[in-house]
């Protein structure tokens, strides 16, 4: 009998964590990188988390290491799995984005939009807007 994997949806901020050294959330989300390989799980990110991602870390860290980044994904294709929004997901995200939330991003609406329509409830993120909106993060 075939087991179910967990799956994980991963938000930029957890992915700039694990990448740069001097982010304040380094520690934490190589813990968290850990328990979830030991776990098993699939992670799940999307095409605008992706876009989000490659401009911070390009910002925040430079050109070099952004392409490195870019370069492990492709090898990552066992454990991270890709997702395009729909022209629904978009719909749904102006749900999310109507509400007052202080710095919400329409990006993260997106996600919530996303993780909904996969029926996922675990996020890898530094950005509590995901616990407000339903989802249980990752420690």
């Amino acid at each position: 009998m075939n087991k179910i994997s967990p799956k994980v949806f991963v938000d930029s901020s957890f992915f700039k964590a694990i990448i740069d050294k001097r982010d304040d959330f380094n520690k934490e989300a190589n813990k968290i990188w850990v328990k979830l390989e030991k776990e098993k799980v699939i992670l799940i990110t999307s095409n605008y988390i992706l876009d989000e991602t490659f401009t911070l870390i390009r910002t925040k860290c430079g050109l070099k290491i952004v392409n490195a980044f870019r370069e492990n994904l492709a090898e990552s294709s066992k454990v991270l799995k890709f997702v395009r929004i729909t022209i629904n997901d978009e719909a749904e995200a102006w749900n999310w984005f109507l509400n007052d939330w202080s710095k919400l991003s329409f990006t993260d609406c997106v996600s919530f939009a996303v993780m909904k329509r996969l029926k996922l409830t675990r996020a890898a993120t530094f950005d509590q807007h995901f616990k407000k909106a339903g989802f249980k993060i990752e420690k």
